[in-house]
């Protein structure tokens, strides 16, 4: 019934009904006390519920004090659950570009369909406390795509080792991440704090006072006690409602790479676009969604040089670490453009495409946002580039020297 609610209304929905009820009915009573028992002050209520307030008013406090610190112990628990599987999801994404390199798409495309599965279908059925049977399906597709790899070498059989180790931890977190979903408080413990509750009210009930300084004393203490329980059953159901803990750790380092088209920055109506030159991009940046790129220029006519960019140069070369990854293009128009490849192959759909940077001018200062595609399929937002500057990491200056990754445009539109 509680989690319905949490599912089915908002938050501030709730509070109103809840807290809002609470109070209504208990003006109601005390109205109806005071007219019903008008002389209930000058009877053995008031020296019995006297002798009981104090008393019950701290075991009450106590079980309420618990039944608060249990659910937040269950909140911080379900966010710690997220983090460490994400955290876990994350390692197996990096140990996959370690791995033999046709085995590398198939593996990241095990893992993206389970980090979606979870992200958009588990994140649903979670609110009812249930798995999401696509999840559990991506995930034994997962174990199937793992287990046809063939490592080579010490190295790479100790990170496959790793890699195994990994998938066996992602099935244990998402297991405890379940099952803090499905978890709920003891039945005699809720209704021990409804009855109590209750039972505070009445007792606190104070027929000496005025009418108006009745009403106002036990409306603002239903206020208090409501809300109290009210943040039990919030906090109780980790992954309903509003108040929920996010899937944000699932879209975040290495694991953003699967979701570049919704993490990219969209183009607002007051963006300028500045015209973008090669000295202006030159040098190291970060993608979100495919890691550490370096840029350089080069000259056609030295096919396997690549230099620092004067004024006038246009062409330039950049290699990233995923897929072992190459972009090659040309600065025109205030733009970059070009043709990306990836490993293996560097031919298929899926390894090779089109890319588009554009320098804006947005309110909060100067973004590189680039579009890219699969083959000449429709550009996508997605390769938004910010600048880290400093030193060329040694291992991607090394990859200038791999011309074969330096494919242009089969159409020669750049």
């Amino acid at each position: 019934m509680a989690r319905a609610l949490l599912n089915s209304l908002s938050t501030i929905e709730i509070i109103l009904l809840s807290v809002g009820g609470m109070v209504a009915l208990t003006l109601v009573g005390v109205l109806l006390a005071r007219r019903f028992f008008p002389r209930l002050g000058d009877s053995e209520f008031e020296p019995v519920a006297d002798s009981l307030r104090v008393v019950y008013e701290l075991i009450f406090a106590l079980i309420l004090a618990f039944v608060i610190a249990a659910v937040l112990d269950t909140m911080g628990d379900a966010e710690s659950a997220v983090a460490s599987e994400a955290t876990t999801i994350a390692g197996l994404v990096r140990v996959n570009d370690a791995l033999p390199i046709a085995d590398r798409p198939r593996l990241d495309d095990a893992v993206e369909q389970y980090v979606r599965a979870v992200a958009d279908h588990e994140w649903v059925t979670m609110k009812d406390g249930e798995p999401s049977a696509q999840a559990t399906a991506a995930l034994e597709g997962m174990f199937a795509e793992y287990r046809s790899v063939k490592p080579q070498g010490a190295a790479q059989n100790e990170l496959f080792s790793q890699a195994l180790d990994d998938l066996r931890d992602v099935v244990s977190k998402r297991r405890q991440r379940l099952d803090i979903a499905s978890a709920d408080l003891p039945t005699m413990l809720r209704v021990l704090v409804v009855v109590g509750l209750i039972l505070l009210l009445v007792l606190e009930y104070r027929p000496h006072l005025s009418r108006f300084a009745g009403l106002v004393f036990m409306g603002t203490l239903a206020t208090v006690v409501t809300s109290a329980f009210l943040l039990t059953v919030i906090l109780n159901y980790p992954f309903a409602g509003d108040v929920s803990v996010s899937n944000q750790p699932l879209r975040q380092g290495a694991l953003a790479r699967f979701w570049s088209d919704e993490l990219a920055y969209r183009k607002q109506p007051d963006d300028r676009v500045r015209p973008l030159s090669a000295q202006r991009l030159q040098g190291v940046w970060n993608s979100a969604a495919f890691g550490t790129l370096v840029l350089r220029c080069h000259d056609p006519a030295a096919r396997d040089e690549v230099r620092s960019c004067g004024p006038g140069d246009t062409r330039m070369r950049g290699v990233y670490r995923y897929h072992d990854g190459a972009v090659t293009g040309r600065v025109a128009d205030g733009e970059f453009s070009g043709w990306w490849t990836e490993a293996p192959t560097r031919r298929g759909r899926s390894e090779s495409g089109r890319f588009v940077w554009r320098l804006l001018d947005t309110d909060d200062g100067e973004i590189i946002a680039g579009n890219w595609s699969y083959g000449y399929e429709r550009l996508q937002p997605g390769w938004d580039l910010e600048e880290i500057g400093g030193a060329q990491p040694p291992d991607l200056r090394k990859r200038f020297a791999e011309l074969s990754a330096f494919r242009e445009d089969p159409r020669g539109r750049q």
